[in-house]
């Protein structure tokens, strides 16, 4: 049987179809098609060949005459379907979400070869997970056969499948450690779970794991999204994986609103991530709203109001936040900061334990005391500041460094903020001015803090039942609190940063208080931006609690008003110097410093404004023809209206469809080719493009003998017009395939410089027997594999310079009299 084609019909099953893609696997093809009569008519499936019997339904090429309504179906379908340009979008104007002009650019990047490295870091709320499904649906519509890993936060896969399956119709599989086990009792013995799936979500907990690491020796990735990477930007196993998986991608999406936390050596390891051999740019998007404009599609209504809530504390806690900043001053001018950090830190832990409650404050002095006291009290040296809001849980180890030379003086200190801690925790203020605001507003509240002690401290106060969301919950429990929460079962949610990052809850909720306000700006748009995203149709309030005439008021507050009216930098502000302002009273400097983080070697930020805007509105139009009935026609249909009014001749169309394909059979890209003509005065037809005049239908003989598409001028014109589209279409992949033909060599030669091994640092190999040598087999068995892999690829994109194009296939024609 000759080898079938996008187009072709055939018989499968005693049915009909129509096929929509071909994609080969080796001896093997997977053929996508769709129903052409009866039951099936618009349904689409997939059939394995050769173990599927199948039959080519041989179909006249002779035109059949209809009716305009049908042919106007038909016409509208190949137009919605058709691209432009190899480097045009597809997947968007078959998704479901509104077509926003920003969100279109890294996709369009990537499909024009632009570069394979991305980091998208917009803004809290401008739909960076959208703008990541656009990238993963696009390019597993070109390459159905291609594998997609998707590296979240365990809180976040749930929501990552489910917006995959809602927005763009993919079908993602959860592998964890069950979803891991469960893949492998179905599989045959030996078979790698991690290859058998195209797209694939795990967590970045479960993924670093040694054993795992190993599964993924012998796999290159079409594509590997890192969410929320400024938590793989440190030291540590979760980069350490990152930076192995990564450079076995051959597109990397990172994403985060946060790319620099303020350490300069982080934000260079987060953009060294997938780079290898300091050859593959990184191409950075970071929009905000303000930057977008009108493009944002907010409801008219929309908008948020940010109000700084000053609570004035009772007697107690303005002793204890007194007591507290005078032992801390002491501590910072009897050390410094290169021999002293430990110390130093430890304060630091101190004072934002304050600012969240004054139990809060009591547990860690207590705990601090004991530490000091016993034998536990040992130097911790000096730690990064930031590492600390990697969780919710009470510091524990940086307690334990002493602050002051006399031990006794120091320990009178403590015992005194104790006292007056746990005296200020009987009635505290800002509980009270809590249960206030949510007694008082009948809507669903979020309140954030940043521990989780303090959050079941806030449970058992509030006037109202509370589902909480921390750190510290199973999978299950925290899904089933979120549902709780978003179906209206529950009106208070009470949430750690480090639980809610990357939640989307501005569909149930608009208002958003803070217990107290976090030490980095870009975290304090975090916990706002869970509400005040894209999709947000009403006010947003967010109510900031600070306790009056205390460090807090003194120092966060008005470096929170500042990050509001500042919502372009690129850089956060770092802990150390956030702690450093409130010990010495001087403010931190904001930088608006997002072309400078980006104006250095390796990174680059692409402008494709204008481009994004062409395209949305080339989809827009694609989505408005897309015919609601999509009837599967076996042989080309022509039809013939009359204008009114008199004209002498006809005015003719054609739309013809032409397939480029690779010399191995692949389809590169599909086309539409327009031409038009007028018959009866000596003019030869020509590329046109699309008239809608009044019509009213005439006889069928002489639409046959004006649209004839074996005419000798039309086939001409066919021809030509196929060779100009051959000619833009090899221009156009010279850019991706040139890309992507680098990347693949840079992943064969990093294959082979490490013998594929991911993990080699967390794994040793037995000696003085022969477990060493099997193991050296095995892993030389899975070199040979990713790079037959590799080989196979650099063949493919080889091929794909070679492009070829059928013959024009006719789809429609109309006469106009």
């Amino acid at each position: 049987m000759p080898q079938l084609q996008p187009g072709d019909l055939v018989r499968i099953r005693n049915e009909r179809w129509r096929i929509a893609r071909r994609v080969p696997y080796g001896r093997a093809t997977v053929i996508e098609v769709e129903g052409a009569e009866g039951d099936t008519r618009g349904e689409r499936v997939c059939f394995l060949l050769p173990f599927e019997p199948i039959d080519r339904v041989e179909a006249p090429d002779v035109p059949r005459v209809t009716r305009p309504q049908r042919w106007r179906h038909l016409a509208r379908r190949a137009l919605s379907d058709a691209a432009p340009s190899v480097t045009s979008l597809r997947a968007p104007a078959r998704a479901h979400l509104t077509l926003v002009p920003f969100q279109l650019e890294p996709a369009l990047a990537q499909a024009r070869g632009d570069g394979c490295r991305f980091l998208i870091a917009d803004a809290v709320g401008m739909g960076k997970t959208v703008q990541a499904g656009l990238m993963i649906a696009e390019l597993l519509h070109r390459r159905p056969e291609g594998r997609v890993l998707v590296i979240v936060p365990a809180g976040l896969r749930e929501q990552w499948r489910d917006e995959l399956h809602v927005r763009f119709g993919l079908d993602a599989h959860l592998l964890d450690a069950s979803g891991v086990a469960r893949a492998a009792d179905r599989l045959p013995v030996g078979m790698n779970p991690w290859a058998v799936h195209r797209l694939a979500i795990t967590s970045i907990d479960y993924v670093k794991r040694p054993e795992v690491l190993r599964c993924h020796e012998a796999l290159i990735w079409d594509l590997v999204v890192l969410d929320e990477a400024h938590g793989v930007a440190g030291r540590s196993d979760r980069a350490a994986a990152a930076a192995a998986l990564g450079g076995r991608a051959r597109t990397l999406v990172m994403l985060t609103a946060t790319p620099h936390s303020g350490d300069e050596d982080a934000f260079r390891r987060l953009c060294g991530i997938g780079d290898l051999n300091d050859g593959f740019p990184l191409l950075v998007f970071r929009r905000t709203r303000q930057s977008v404009g009108t493009d944002l599609p907010l409801g008219p209504g929309h908008g948020r109001r940010e109000v700084l809530l000053r609570v004035r504390p009772r007697a107690a806690e303005a002793a204890m936040h007194a007591a507290l900043m005078d032992y801390a001053r002491l501590v910072w001018a009897r050390t410094d900061a290169s021999g002293g950090g430990g110390a130093r830190l430890a304060v630091s832990v101190l004072l934002r334990r304050a600012c969240s409650s004054a139990s809060s404050l009591a547990r860690s002095v207590e705990r601090r005391m004991a530490l000091l006291g016993g034998s536990a009290a040992v130097s911790q040296g000096i730690l990064p500041m930031f590492d600390l809001s990697a969780g919710d849980e009470e510091p524990h180890a940086v307690l334990a460094t002493p602050g002051l030379r006399d031990t006794a003086d120091e320990q009178a200190r403590l015992h005194r903020i104790l006292g007056l801690a746990r005296q200020a925790s009987d009635n505290e203020s800002k509980l009270a001015a809590l249960r206030k605001i949510i007694t008082r507003t009948r809507e669903p509240v979020i309140v954030f803090t940043e521990y989780r002690d303090t959050l079941q401290q806030l449970a058992s106060t509030m006037p109202v039942e509370a589902v909480f969301l921390h750190g510290g919950l199973p999978s299950r429990e925290r899904t089933d609190g979120l549902r709780q929460f978003t179906e209206g079962d529950a009106r208070l949610l009470l949430a750690t940063d480090a639980a809610s990052e990357g939640l989307n809850l501005h569909h149930r909720c608009r208002l958003v208080v803070n217990l107290e306000l976090p030490w980095t700006p870009l975290r304090l748009e975090q916990r706002v931006g869970r509400v005040d995203r894209i999709g947000q149709t009403r006010r947003v309030h967010a109510v900031h609690l600070v306790a009056a005439s205390t460090s807090e008021e003194a120092v966060l507050a008005r470096l929170a008003a500042r990050t509001w009216r500042m919502h372009t930098a690129f850089r956060d502000i770092a802990e150390q110097e956030i702690a450093e302002c409130m010990v010495s009273g001087r403010m931190v400097p904001l930088t608006r410093d997002c072309e400078a983080s980006v104006a250095r070697a390796g990174i680059a930020a692409p402008h494709l404004e204008a481009e994004a805007r062409i395209e949305a509105e080339r989809l827009s139009l694609a989505r408005a023809l897309a015919p609601r009935c999509e009837p599967a026609e076996s042989r080309p249909l022509i039809t013939r209206v009359r204008r009114r009014g008199r004209r002498a001749g006809a005015r003719c169309f054609w739309l013809f469809h032409v397939l480029f394909t690779a010399p191995d059979g692949r389809v590169v890209h599909q086309a539409v080719l327009p031409l038009g003509g007028d018959v009866g005065r000596g003019s030869t037809p020509r590329q046109a493009g699309r008239q809608g005049p009044p019509y009213e239908p005439v006889g069928s003989a002489l639409a046959r003998r004006l649209l004839d598409p074996r005419h000798p001028a039309v086939q001409r014109a066919a021809s030509q017009g196929r060779d100009a589209q051959l000619h833009a279409l090899r221009l156009a992949l010279r850019g991706p395939v040139r890309v992507q033909l680098q990347r693949e060599r840079a992943i064969a030669e990093t294959l082979r410089s490490r013998q594929a091994r991911l993990s080699a640092t967390l794994l040793q190999l037995g000696l003085f027997d022969r477990r060493s040598e099997r193991a050296r087999d095995a892993q030389s068995a899975l070199l040979a594999k990713a790079l037959a892999e590799c080989t196979a690829r650099i063949a493919a994109l080889q091929g794909s310079e070679d492009v070829r194009a059928d013959s024009p296939q006719l789809v429609c024609a109309i006469a106009v009299e």
